[in-house]
């Protein structure tokens, strides 16, 4: 039922008093209320119909319109039997705000506007109840057949109108109706990551996107797929975010809650196939793991890789990995890891069972291409993309990852592992909710470090810089900043000065600060050193 139907209706008498051009928008439903803000209640392409009790003074109609038409409301009824008028302030507020405005008769009662509009809607969900079932069940026989998602979305979307993305939480195009360009997926990661609740609408290049989850197992939104899904026109280039002054007017929600549903069921089947592959994959590449921990001969692991799609005379790098700080079952370090390999586009098997030295916790992966063999700084590079993204979603978790040497045959495998093993001891001890360490770059004070009890390590960060966080909060200075600035420039003062902005003698000034507050002096490389440490120990100011 359009709107231009249900003011048509000659029984209601219902007279158009702004909003002549959106008389095609549909009518999903009926709402009557008197509350300022009834945003919380609304879906969007409702006919709001209000007595006008909640307006006291000329600014109210502002406030109840703002927030029908961030609902996405299709039209305002309203009722003038309280005021004995439509108020001009309602009229104009609904004129900026792009919401028609009809005015309901004293002597036509809401109820009567409801059960004139009943009939019309009702069909349209009946009808639209009756499509949706029969796609599905088309899906559901398609996939039965061996048809995938990426075959059928395209079809699936253009019936409902809308263009619409499947992604991983780290960015990777599972299946979409379009190319999507990095940018773009980031920022859709970003937005599903980081909302407070599920279904959201973000922007893209100024086009209103709906983001919702696919959930899976394990139900965390790190583990889960996203979906996007924007209108049919939509043009969603390359993820730019425009000024909020350029955007154009909000319209309707992409595809509605009703299309969103019907995607959210339809791709839900593709990800309960996905899971039960995992399963699957997650106990050979299990077995991995305890044939690198002792469990049978050379022969043995072979088969395994192999059953794994690794070819055992080629290439491989291995990775050792933790999650913490996160009340999460363990399988969600497995599917985090899992995923950011496959961003890779590199065969891999990821297991949590290690060799019996290993740190708890820690799970193994083993990468592989059966051409010419994966690089460590290739597989890095892809790795800390991939994080980039995920580190979002984190909160006060962190993820720290180690990565052997790239090595030859299946041979070599044990000695990976304990090179990865080692490079993520060195991560581990890095800033940042993100660590990825290559074991070609611990080679230096890193492995040092990474080998220094946990409280030693702090108690030693403590005594040097302590005095200087301190001495910042308390006068909103940047001493520990500036020291690492000053470091970073090896000392040289009008360099560091110039990175800081600021004037050499205020430099000087606060080296000063600091080597008084220390004790130390930054003069004496010694000094020097031991500050440098300090700083590497982790922390914000070792960043």
């Amino acid at each position: 039922m359009l709107l231009r139907d249900a003011l048509a209706l000659p029984a209601l008498r219902l007279t158009l008093l702004t909003g002549g051009d959106g008389l095609d928008r549909p009518v999903t439903q009926v709402f009557v209320t008197d509350l300022p803000d009834p945003r919380r209640y609304l879906r969007g392409g409702e006919v709001v119909l209000t007595g006008l009790m909640w307006r006291r003074g000329a600014t109210d109609a502002e406030t109840f319109v703002r927030s029908c038409a961030t609902a996405r409301v299709t039209a305002i009824g309203a009722g003038h039997a309280a005021l004995g008028r439509v108020p001009a302030d309602l009229v104009e507020a609904c004129r900026r705000h792009d919401v028609p405005l009809f005015e309901v008769p004293v002597e036509v009662s809401f109820r009567e506007v409801i059960e004139a509009f009943a009939p019309s809607v009702w069909k349209q969900r009946a009808t639209g109840l009756a499509t949706m079932l029969g796609r599905q069940r088309g899906v559901v026989a398609a996939m039965a057949a061996g048809a995938r998602l990426p075959d059928l979305l395209p079809a699936i979307a253009a019936d409902l109108g809308v263009r619409c993305w499947l992604l991983s939480p780290a960015g990777r195009l599972i299946a979409g109706t379009a190319p999507l360009p990095a940018p773009a997926a980031r920022e859709l990661c970003t937005a599903f990551l980081t909302a407070t609740r599920l279904p959201t609408t973000t922007r893209v290049d100024g086009a209103r996107v709906s983001v919702t989850a696919i959930t899976g197992s394990p139900e965390h939104r790190m583990a889960s797929w996203l979906l996007a899904c924007a209108p049919a026109g939509a043009h969603v280039p390359d993820g730019a975010h425009r000024p909020a002054a350029a955007l154009p007017p909000a319209g309707p929600e992409p595809g509605g809650d009703d299309v969103l549903a019907e995607l959210v069921d339809v791709v839900a089947l593709e990800r309960t196939q996905a899971d039960e592959a995992e399963r699957v994959e997650q106990r050979l590449a299990d077995q991995v793991g305890r044939a690198l921990a002792g469990d049978g001969d050379e022969a043995d692991l072979r088969a395994r890789l192999r059953a794994c799609g690794l070819a055992p005379d080629r290439g491989f790098v291995a990775l050792a990995a933790t999650l913490t700080g996160l009340r999460t079952p363990p399988a969600l370090a497995l599917a985090v890891l899992r995923e950011t390999i496959r961003t890779t586009g590199l065969p891999a098997a990821v297991t949590a069972a290690l060799p019996g030295d290993a740190p708890d916790g820690t799970l193994l992966a083993v990468v592989g291409d059966a051409a010419s063999g994966p690089t460590a700084a290739s597989v890095a590079g892809a790795f800390r993309d991939a994080l980039d993204v995920l580190a979002a979603g984190l909160g006060t978790g962190r993820l720290s990852v180690g990565i052997s040497t790239a090595g030859r045959a299946a041979t070599a495998l044990p000695g990976l592992v304990q090179e990865a093993t080692h490079a993520l001891r060195a991560a581990a001890a890095r800033p940042g909710p993100v660590a990825v360490v290559r074991s070609d770059e611990v080679a230096s004070h890193l492995m040092l470090l990474a080998g220094v009890p946990a409280d030693t390590q702090r108690a030693f960060r403590a005594r040097l810089l302590d005095p200087l966080t301190g001495y910042d909060r308390q006068h909103g200075t940047e001493l520990v900043h500036t020291l690492n600035a000053f470091l970073s420039a090896n000392g040289a003062w009008r360099r560091c000065a110039e990175s800081l902005h600021v004037h050499v003698n205020t430099l000087r000034y606060r080296i000063g600060q600091i080597e008084r507050l220390t004790g130390r002096d930054l003069d004496r490389f010694a000094d020097r050193v031991d500050l440098f440490l300090a700083l590497r120990l982790g922390g914000p100011s070792g960043s």
